[in-house]
């Protein structure tokens, strides 16, 4: 899915919006908030009559069938189709800002909207009991979060003890973000889920520097680890007959898009004890990750996540026309395509979430993979103040098929784009 349209109309707002409920899942309030841009007061709506005080969100996801947890426990998912949602609240008395809501419960077929078809049976509970909500205390005196188990115990029986109960009345963190094991199954499986985007905002100054051996594998945000995330996916899929394994594919995907690559190489420096790479063009020269150009960087990192034999989740990632020529656009994309089309053992699909304002990038995405973003100036039922708001709308495949407020065409999309009023 591409969200596209021009700069300041939103787009990288859905972004921070993902991030923020990836780190709810894992952290406090407020560390999560400070990770994003801004200060923490600020990311409330601001409006003309004053600024808001309550954040809501709400997310409906397809869970793998099957997973482990950070125990070895394996686990199934009778019911792969969850909303979940989390209120936020700004408060001055006590000052804070903390969880005021949350609720996981099970979407039934009868009123499931998923446009996304999947090759595989969705499997589904016709449960009715919440996995997660907001109630009263047994004394009906102030709020709390109920947390139901659903595991299966080694006798293959269900674990439906009784519910744990956390304080909602001043929690500085979701009760998902406590979920530890499979015991609750359905929520472990939502917050791994949830927790689980990779947001590449690639600094390749960063990304050219070789890595300590002790550094993580899984590649960050920043791609500061590149040589480490590639040195581990080389040792987890070389073979007798494929020594450099996966990096045989980022190699080849890499020549697809920069035509003077002919080989990525991963270096293990043993003297030094680190990871590095470089780069083997055409004529035989090579050339050290020091010297390599940002865009060949920024393929390169891009190339680690949806060439790794293990990528899973959601990847988001800004600008990827940055550094290719307009001519190979259309194969990246068809790349991203392809690496979206299936399943890991576990029934996990993984995704990929892009945001552009280029028009070479839209022509070659498919119609129902856009969502084109602008700002309108709408006037709430209540109250005299205009708001401005971005609008996300789905592109109909021709313009005999469109209404302009919730659908554009192709042609339409790009003329706006291509106007430097943004089409505002």
């Amino acid at each position: 899915m591409a969200v596209v349209g021009p700069n300041a109309t939103g787009k990288s707002n859905l972004f921070d919006a993902l991030k923020f409920l990836s780190r709810l899942a894992q952290v406090d309030v407020r560390q999560a908030m400070q990770e994003l841009r801004g200060e923490p007061e600020e990311l409330f709506r601001q409006t003309p009559s004053g600024n808001q005080t309550v954040m809501t969100f709400a997310i409906e996801v397809l869970l793998p069938d099957r997973g482990v947890d950070d125990f070895g426990a394996s686990f199934e998912t009778p019911a792969q189709r969850l909303r979940y949602e989390i209120t936020i609240e700004m408060r001055e008395e006590p000052y804070g800002i903390f969880v005021t809501h949350e609720d996981c419960r099970v979407i039934r077929a009868e009123d499931d909207k998923l446009v996304f078809q999947t090759p595989a049976k969705i499997s589904r509970s016709g449960r009715k009991t919440p996995f997660l909500e907001t109630e009263k205390d047994p004394q009906g005196r102030s709020r709390v979060f109920t947390l139901r188990q659903d595991g299966v115990a080694e006798s293959g029986t269900s674990k439906r003890g009784n519910p744990l109960q956390l304080p909602a009345a001043e929690a500085s963190r979701s009760a998902l973000s406590t979920i530890a094991t499979s015991e609750f199954r359905h929520l472990y499986a939502l917050k791994k889920l949830i927790a689980g985007p990779q947001f590449l905002e690639i600094n390749p100054s960063e990304a050219r520097k070789a890595n300590d051996r002790f550094e993580d594998k899984r590649l960050k945000s920043n791609a500061s680890n590149l040589a480490a995330s590639l040195s581990e996916i080389q040792r987890l899929s070389a073979t007798e007959n494929r020594p450099a394994g996966a990096i045989a594919d980022i190699s080849a995907d890499l020549a697809m898009l920069i035509p003077q690559v002919k080989n990525v190489r991963v270096l293990d420096d043993t003297k030094n004890r680190e990871y590095a790479f470089d780069v083997e063009v055409r004529d035989g020269t090579s050339f050290s990750s020091r010297v390599i150009s940002d865009g060949t960087i920024r393929l390169l990192a891009l190339l680690a996540v949806i060439d790794d034999p293990n990528r899973q989740g959601i990847l988001c990632f800004e600008e990827p026309e940055n550094g290719v020529h307009e001519g190979r656009i259309p194969d990246l994309i068809s790349l991203l395509r392809d690496a979206t089309e299936v399943q890991n053992e576990d029934g996990d699909y993984f995704q990929v979430l892009l945001n552009t304002h280029s028009p070479a990038v839209m022509r070659s995405l498919h119609p129902e993979e856009v969502l084109f973003a602008d700002m309108v100036r709408s006037v709430p039922a209540e109250g005299d103040d205009s708001q401005i708001r971005t609008r996300m709308r789905r592109i109909a495949p021709s313009k005999d098929l469109f209404d302009d407020e919730h659908h554009l065409y192709p042609e339409k999309v790009e003329e706006l784009l291509r106007n430097r009023a943004g089409g505002i």
